[in-house]
């Protein structure tokens, strides 16, 4: 099946990228001083220029592109196909019964819902880019990316409530509909562009925290590894006197995780989890790379839904401590940073 799934995606991709070649045209290209598409003044985030998946500019008016759509289609649905799998061997696996409601609001100390905002909103992001490239107008790709987004989180939400152990979380469902609506939002309010939801994955073992062992474990839900973070803009923020201090590339991300969730200790006894969270700087990788030529420039934008190592301070049960790439902690002449 994992061949299947690798495959299906390269041959999306490729189909996807040889009709963009053959058909579309760079954000650059001055022979489209038409209506067709939009100028790369007009598709912006946060004031800086955007472009679709495979790095070119949305239509004005939606014009569906048969190949694109087919090859799109497959991709997505080879995505959602490996997620299922993944999901269903970690969760669902020999755990069915009856449909059931369960609320899980205390669950991993609310780590788990952050997941689901940032999952929504991630998802309806892509989609969005998808669609935009299979010839979809900006404002109906946002809104039909982010429907389709929390379709499929909902269907899984669903498969939850026929789980034995896990059951359908209103509280879930709701997070969900936060991710993908805060997408939506930022399309009609762009003040909200200055926040982003950001991600980030380290195994806790590489920065010396407890790993996840009462359970099998997937990345999905190894909350001991995972942090979520809020990106605001502050260069975007500030007034125009302070700002021309501010590095525009600079931003600020508050962040929440825990420690030592669903982990044995070697008494047998199940260690408490610590909610802790951080303040730290953070980087718009738009500002700080140069564009890139086709989907390059998607993904030199997509690293901003990513929170890469920085200098952060963490608050927590243990007291408060700096590190200066977190999670990593580095020591030198004997003092950890």
């Amino acid at each position: 099946m994992s061949s299947s799934f690798a495959l299906t995606c390269l041959v999306a991709f490729l189909l996807a990228l040889h009709v963009r070649l053959e058909s579309a045209v760079t954000p650059s290209d001055t022979t489209l001083r038409d209506s067709t598409y939009l100028f790369p003044s007009e598709f912006t985030y946060a004031g800086d220029g955007r472009v679709t998946f495979l790095g070119g500019m949305p239509r004005r008016e939606t014009q569906i592109q048969p190949l694109p759509t087919i090859a799109l289609g497959l991709g997505y649905a080879g995505i959602a196909i490996g997620l299922h799998i993944n999901q269903a061997n970690a969760w669902w696996k020999d755990n069915r019964g009856p449909f059931n409601v369960q609320e899980d609001w205390p669950y991993a100390l609310q780590v788990d819902k952050l997941g689901h905002i940032w999952a929504g909103y991630a998802m309806s992001t892509l989609l969005s880019d998808m669609l935009m490239e299979c010839g979809m107008a900006e404002e109906p790709s946002i809104i039909t990316g982010s429907a389709l987004g929390l379709a499929y989180q909902t269907y899984v939400e669903v498969e939850d409530g026929y789980a034995q152990k896990w059951g359908f979380s209103p509280s879930d469902a709701i997070s969900n509909a936060l991710g993908a609506g805060f997408r939506v939002a930022q399309h009609y309010a762009p003040v909200l562009e200055n926040f982003t939801p950001r991600w980030s994955y380290v195994p806790s073992h590489w920065v010396g925290d407890r790993d996840l062992n009462n359970r099998p474990r997937t990345f999905i839900d190894d909350y001991n590894s995972t942090t979520f973070w809020l990106a605001c803009d502050v260069e975007r923020l500030l007034p125009t006197e302070a700002a021309n201090y501010w590095p525009d590339w600079m931003m600020i991300s508050v962040g929440y995780g825990i420690r030592d969730y669903e982990v044995v200790l070697a008494d047998g006894s199940l260690a408490a989890p610590k909610a802790r969270f951080m303040v730290g700087l953070d980087y718009n990788w738009v500002r700080i790379l140069p564009p890139l030529p086709g989907i390059l420039n998607w993904v030199r934008q997509s690293l901003n839904y990513l929170r890469l190592p920085g200098p952060t301070v963490e608050f927590g049960p243990q007291g408060s401590r700096f590190h200066f790439m977190y999670p990593f902690r580095i020591t030198i002449a004997g003092i950890p940073f």
